[in-house]
């Protein structure tokens, strides 16, 4: 099998690294793969703790022999998450066609470059299919079929091919416009998540996030990723480590699978009761964390009244 090389983003974070690093080792046919490791340079004005941060990283993904070759690439400065993976992965992808993608969060499961690695090959020329991720996203109900596809994609691991890496437009002002023409504001927001105000928060500098653009381009080509039935990954960011991490652990819910997940070619379509019971799980969660926001609202309105009555006017 010609193996996709595994590209992996790291910055700041010792142990998120070492555990992402331990696990991918551990992975059937990780000796038979070659890993690049892009190291994030340290901030302008980074503090001395800051930087020592960086440099014991740096120490760290040098101290095994991970996969069967490890390329190791020290940026001299800090690109930040967005320009680092675009760049990054742009400069993989166009040497090997093909390429599978994780950050210094995500753990794998045993045989999940197996997976990614079937999916690459039984999907290659289906332009379709925009990427493939080892992740898998809550539903309302267990899904039985091994895969299936969704039309939203993941960047908690990810794999895809250079021509439809092509097709990503990171220039987010034309991408924006492209998502309005087409009228897609609506059903970009899959179960109500607000996915077109994260794109309208790139435009305005509010937040810089390439994952947001990949999504939108790929909705833009009315294309889809493929997910197993069963988590092959496990983000372990959820402690504010991190750009974007957040205490929300929603989509951070399931258990890390060791299981083999196999990869048959099956129809281009979605399958409208698995994309329901995804979307479901987007709703119910949507309505939770505001009826949470709710109760906090109502608590400190309460408290208020108490320190009222409790002090006078």
């Amino acid at each position: 099998m010609d193996l996709a090389p595994i590209v992996l983003f790291v910055y700041n974070r010792p142990w998120h690294t070492e555990q992402t690093l331990n696990a991918l080792k551990q992975n059937v046919l990780s000796d038979k793969s070659t890993l690049y490791i892009f190291c994030d340079g340290p901030k302008i004005g980074a503090s001395e703790e800051e930087v020592k941060k960086v440099n014991t990283v740096r120490e760290l993904v040098k101290a095994k022999q991970w996969c069967k070759e490890v390329h190791i690439i020290e940026r001299k400065n800090n690109l930040g998450l967005a320009n680092s993976v675009i760049k990054g992965v742009t400069e993989i992808i166009q040497k090997y066609g093909q390429v599978i993608v994780l950050e210094d969060d995500i753990i794998t499961g045993t045989h999940f470059l197996e997976f990614m690695n079937d999916a690459l090959k039984t999907y290659k020329n289906s332009d379709k299919v925009f990427g493939i991720s080892g992740f898998k996203y809550p539903s309302a109900k267990t899904i039985e079929r091994h895969t299936y596809f969704l039309p939203i994609a993941s960047s908690w691991s990810y794999a895809t091919w250079l021509n439809r890496w092509d097709k990503v437009n990171f220039d987010s002002e034309d991408l924006l416009k492209i998502v309005d023409e087409l009228n897609l504001k609506n059903k970009m927001n899959f179960g109500n998540y607000p996915f077109y105000q994260m794109l309208q928060n790139q435009v305005s500098g509010k937040v810089d996030s390439w994952a947001i653009r990949f999504y939108a381009s790929m909705f833009s080509n009315n294309a889809m990723f493929l997910f197993p039935n069963k988590p092959l990954v496990k983000n372990i960011g959820f402690d504010n480590s991190g750009t974007h991490c957040s205490e929300d652990a929603f989509f951070g819910v399931n258990d890390l699978s060791h299981d083999k997940i196999k990869v048959i070619s099956q129809e281009l379509s979605l399958n409208a009761k698995i994309v329901d019971l995804v979307r479901q799980s987007f709703e119910n969660q949507r309505v939770q964390k505001n009826d949470n926001h709710l109760k906090k609202f109502n608590l400190v309105k309460k408290g208020k009244q108490i320190l009222k009555k409790g002090f006078g006017k």
